[in-house]
């Protein structure tokens, strides 16, 4: 449903009061409307408490016995789980709000209500950077997944950020990891953090090397074709970590810059370790490596690699 087509039909309700249906999401789930407000409205199959919790944006309402809709008696009396949207219909939030509810009525399975609720605070707490080398990396780890997914049929969506902001690494399994390092300079060397990509766990190191290109393609449509490949690149985790993501860049940058890969190496953290020993004196190094020289791994390692991921 667009913002226009629930601007229109909110507008047309001649009593605000009325809980009435905008669009059924599945059987047990959709969007409504009540007091001129947008709301995300759910069966509540996990028997929550009766409680509240209200935010800027945002307020959930669980255990809410529900009687009747308005204009829809299909959606049985029982009690519901509730999230509203308190912003303003023009509020650049909504767009998100739409698209992550909706990913999460079809998938409702993998994430619990409460927990989907509380993804959708931090997503809409975020600080709005708006800065060109969070464009730049959105794109390398975008063009990565589709480049596994095309060469191997792995969808790596599914290990991407697993634990949100709180991630330490790009893709991971818990025992082997991804980090994704993207830049679209003509100097050959990345920042690196010594202690992730060299630490306890086992990191492979992901670069990624774009160039800006007329002929390239923006985020916007990247993001647009993953979505278009069935079976893949459609988890509540996915579409929740793009979302955050993509709050990190401008909008001038999501549907303007224009990038084309040019090269994807990966290199074995055993073999290009530049600081073997590092004093414990140190507790944090961060330097630029050049990879120009180190030695990449070889396809039929690399398809070990990724395996290994999904075992």
């Amino acid at each position: 449903m667009t913002r226009a087509e629930i601007e229109s039909t909110i507008a047309s309700i001649e009593n605000e009061h009325d809980t009435v249906l905008l669009e059924a999401l599945s059987e047990h789930a959709g969007f409504f409307t009540s007091e001129r407000h947008l709301l995300y409205i759910a069966k509540d199959f996990a028997n929550y408490p009766s409680e509240g919790t209200d935010t800027e944006y945002l307020c959930l309402q669980t255990h809410v016995r529900v009687i009747a809709i308005d204009n829809n008696p299909t959606f049985e009396p029982g009690y519901y789980n509730i999230i509203i949207f308190k912003g303003e219909l023009s509020d650049n939030n909504l767009e998100s709000f739409l698209n992550l509810c909706t990913i999460h009525a079809r998938n409702a399975d993998e994430l619990k209500f409460k927990d989907f609720f509380y993804s959708l605070i931090a997503l809409f707490q975020l600080p709005s950077e708006q800065q060109y080398l969070n464009a730049v990396g959105l794109f390398g780890e975008l063009k990565y997944m589709e480049y596994v997914y095309r060469k191997y049929k792995r969808d790596l969506s599914v290990l991407w950020h697993k634990n949100g902001s709180f991630s330490r690494y790009d893709f991971s399994n818990g025992r082997v990891c991804l980090e994704v390092k993207t830049t679209a300079s003509v100097k050959t060397n990345v920042e690196l953090k010594h202690q992730q990509i060299f630490g306890t766990q086992f990191c492979v190191l992901v670069v990624v090397v774009c160039e800006e290109s007329d002929c390239g393609e923006t985020i916007d449509e990247v993001i647009d074709k993953l979505q278009t490949i069935p079976s893949a690149f459609s988890s509540v985790n996915f579409g929740i970590n793009l979302a955050k993501e993509i709050k990190r860049i401008s909008a001038h940058d999501l549907k303007e810059l224009r990038l084309a890969v040019t090269n994807i190496l990966l290199f074995n953290p055993d073999t290009i370790n530049p600081f073997p020993e590092v004093p414990e004196e140190v507790s944090s190094l961060s330097y630029r490596l050049d990879y120009s020289e180190l030695p990449s791994m070889d396809e039929s390692v690399e398809k070990e690699l990724l395996d290994s991921l999904f075992e």
